[in-house]
């Protein structure tokens, strides 16, 4: 994983994913992204899927009008073109966070490093703008 920060934006996964984004027109990508990691729930979602799912999760308060502080121009772009998401698009995004931080290779790859607090700090606020 290219990751030069703790922030939900500050890897090269997440940032390929933003580009991505562009070419859809409708939430098809992020509920396809979100998907990936709750049907690996029981599994071990592996870094890169996770990484990109956060991102997801992250476009999905944006359209809630709750966008991180450090949203890439990409989705602020993307939100201003579609409305508001559905319920069952808010609970899958706070489905695949809550994933991630209980059991997730990109979990212990940050419980190894000296930044794990403010990771974790990281996709708890995200949750918090994920209402259910």
């Amino acid at each position: 994983m290219g990751a030069w920060g703790y922030g939900n934006f500050e890897n090269d996964d997440a940032m390929d994913w933003v580009a991505d984004l562009e070419g859809y027109s409708d939430d098809g990508m992020i509920i396809d992204t979100l998907n990936t990691i709750i049907d690996q729930a029981d599994d071990y979602p592996e870094t890169p899927d996770c990484s990109v799912a956060v991102a997801a999760a992250e476009t999905v308060a944006a359209l809630l009008g709750e966008p991180h502080e450090d949203c890439p121009d990409g989705i602020d772009a993307w939100v201003e073109e579609h409305t508001s998401p559905t319920a069952t698009l808010v609970a899958k995004a706070r489905q695949a966070v809550e994933v991630i931080l209980s059991n997730s290779e990109l979990k212990d790859t940050w419980q190894e490093s000296d930044d794990f607090e403010a990771w974790q700090l990281s996709l708890e606020e995200l949750l918090s703008r994920l209402p259910y």
